[in-house]
């Protein structure tokens, strides 16, 4: 590090290029499928980066080691650049995060204080709360920062701008962990460095400690979603989530200011954040003094959320927060009965199950002639409602929860409506690139398969039969990670039997296991449906897609049935081998079995935080897959790739 820091201290516009292309060799070095860098990154390594490396010649810092697109534990989001050293003053770990922009100019949004023009087709968060989130993440994932903020802080640095052409950034309030530094602040920077990293040995041990550690992503159930004791955030959101979550904010103080009503759709992926916006709002609006209802179409998910609001209850309380949690948590058909505008803002995730109506058994037959859409009903009851939810993953007919279904709602109701696209992924050890494998292999849309190529973060493995899955599963489990195994509803799904023990439904060549308890039943030793997620007694049990919808797992193992069959070089669906009672109906249009098929792999696919396992029962489909994944789980699993490159 210190002859490089010599090197471009002495000749800084000779040797920008050299340091770029050893930085894009090594980057396709750590990558098995030699991909490029981003254009975006060698921008940066071309332009941005020597500022930062001739600031550290300056200041003496050659012993500092400097981490390129340093990547935060389970996501997709890179830290330009991290500075890992010792303080000058304590001697103990130290770190500077750095975001390089290469704007001359920007502009904050007239409505929106956290959303920039930085000259790109979307607006993007402020890069002073940018590294400030990232500064918060990484405090409270790695052990070296936790519970010592003074280790850290985040800097913006906008070499090519003077303080006038960005003057609308500094509206926003700078701390140790986000500050904005220009053209005209080159030497603040130094001195900002001077003053956090020490010119003496330490940056190696530093880099260790900070890349080393651990992170055990949040979960549902881990996470105290009450506001009463005024819990600090759990869920650290991070680039779009960001600007959703104060999207939101901004829009319910509007309409508390007297404006009309906003209906604000937020769409992403699985695991891009949707659930921790929709919890990490329920929690900050509430401490805002709104009131707030959490809506969802998932039993499992609506149950977990009130079982979970209800646990840490003072002495005495249970009762009272039991009945709280049941107004706060609760579901679509449940809107209809409030008057409207009668809360402040309804969060509604999982929307893709948003149905067409609300119509069930108990419904009054006059009410039945002319249902309204269950949308309708949802927008009516809040002064802000907030839909949350993937476009793939609606799994009846009759779910028709999508952004261009309740953008329409809203615009035939007259309301103003936002829609905001999320691009982070927040599980599968944050890799972006499986999600889209996912999506091209299942042929959703327009999409074609492609085989895998391992990306150095999600695991993806084939079995060659479900003893094998199983036998992998448990391997997992025992090292401590949760796992799960799932199935297309292509089996039947029974009562418990005369003895009131799980029936063995999925059978496949002998090798036999029973789903999930059945809603409704009670079997000693297993969980209620509702459960199955997040009991470990729901391990031997095989789970559908409409238990598993939501959750994640550290491993989940994934059975193809012979609903979804491998056929002129892509997955073809097979109606009859579906045994879901809701696609069993004649009157159902093949294209929406075709749809619910599709996306019900697609949610079972996506579920893994750290890997898959896939087994399909038809031959034919598995000889096709060996073709499209080629890590079997006889094989020793690859060790990761590090996302790192150093100098």
């Amino acid at each position: 590090m210190s002859a490089l820091v010599e090197e471009i201290r002495r000749q800084p516009g000779m040797v920008h290029r050299p340091l770029t292309e050893r930085l894009i060799q090594a980057y396709k070095q750590g990558h098995k499928q030699k991909k490029e860098p981003a254009a975006s990154w060698v921008e940066a390594w071309e332009n941005s980066l020597p500022v930062v490396i001739t600031a550290l010649g300056d200041r003496g810092l050659g012993q500092v080691e400097v981490i390129i697109e340093f990547g935060l534990p389970h996501t997709d989001a890179d830290v330009d650049v991290l500075l890992a050293g010792v303080h000058p003053g304590s001697g103990e770990p130290s770190y500077v995060l750095v975001e390089l922009k290469q704007q001359r100019t920007a502009s904050v949004h007239p409505e929106r204080s956290v959303a920039v023009d930085l000259g790109y087709e979307k607006w993007k968060l402020h890069p002073v709360r940018q590294v400030q989130k990232y500064c918060q993440y990484l405090m409270e994932s790695k052990a070296v920062l936790r519970g010592r903020p003074e280790r850290v802080v985040g800097a913006v640095l906008m070499h090519n701008a003077h303080d006038e052409d960005v003057h609308e950034l500094f509206e926003l309030p700078a701390s140790d962990h986000g500050r904005l530094y220009t053209m005209d602040r080159l030497e603040p920077f130094r001195k900002l460095l001077g003053a956090r990293l020490a010119p003496k040995p330490g940056g190696e041990a530093a880099q260790a400690l900070i890349d080393s550690a651990e992170y055990e992503p949040p979960k549902i159930t881990d996470v105290n979603l009450t506001a009463r004791m005024g819990k600090p955030e759990r869920f650290h959101l991070l680039d779009e989530q960001e600007m959703a979550h104060q999207d939101v904010h901004e829009a319910v103080q509007r309409v508390r200011d007297g404006g009309s009503k906003e209906v604000i759709i937020v769409r992403g992926g699985p695991g891009s954040g949707k659930s921790a916006i929709a919890l990490e709002l329920r929690r900050t609006l509430e401490l805002a003094g709104w009131d707030v209802i959490h809506a969802s179409g998932a039993k499992a998910l609506t149950l977990t959320l009130r079982e979970t609001y209800a646990r840490d209850a003072p002495r005495g309380q249970k009762g009272k927060l039991d009945k709280e949690a049941t107004r706060l948590f609760t579901y679509f058909n449940q809107l209809k009965k409030l008057p409207p505008d009668s809360c402040d803002v309804v969060i509604c995730d999982e929307a893709h199950r948003i149905r067409r109506h609300s119509i069930d058994r108990y419904t009054p037959k006059e009410e039945r002639e002319n249902p309204r859409p269950q949308a309708d009903e949802i927008i009516e009851a809040a002064r802000v409602p907030v839909f949350l939810l993937d476009d793939w993953q609606s799994l009846r007919p009759e779910e028709v929860g999508t952004a261009e279904h309740l953008a329409k709602r809203a615009e035939a109701l007259g309301h103003k409506y936002t829609v905001i696209d999320l691009g982070g992924m927040f599980r599968a050890q944050g890799s972006a690139y499986f999600r889209d494998w996912v999506l091209k292999l299942l042929s959703v849309d327009t999409h074609t398969p492609q085989a895998w190529v391992p990306d150095g973060r999600m695991q993806v493995q084939l079995a060659e039969s479900p003893q094998e899955m199983e036998s992998f599963l448990e391997e997992r489990r025992l090292e401590g990670a949760s796992t799960r195994m799932v199935a297309g509803f292509c089996w039947p799904w029974s009562a418990p039997d005369d003895e009131g023990n799980l029936v063995q439904d999925v059978d496949i060549e002998g090798w036999q296991r029973p789903w999930n308890v059945k809603a409704g039943y009670a079997v000693p030793d297993a969980p209620d449906a509702d459960f199955w997620a997040t009991d470990p007694r729901g391990t031997g049990q095989i789970g559908c897609v409409y238990t598993a919808q939501t959750f994640e797992f550290d491993w989940v193992g994934v059975i193809i049935g012979p609903d979804l069959v491998w056929e002129d070089d892509r997955f073809t669906v097979q109606r009859p081998a579906t045994c879901d009672p809701e696609l069993r109906k004649k009157s159902i249009d093949q294209a929406d079995i075709v749809r619910c098929i599709r996306n019900a792999y697609h949610v079972l696919l996506t579920r893994g935080i750290m890997g898959v396992v896939l087994y399909a029962t038809d031959k034919d489909t598995r000889d096709a897959l060996r073709g499209y994944v080629i890590n079997s789980v006889t094989h020793p699993l690859p060790r990761p790739m590090r996302k790192i490159l150093k100098q």
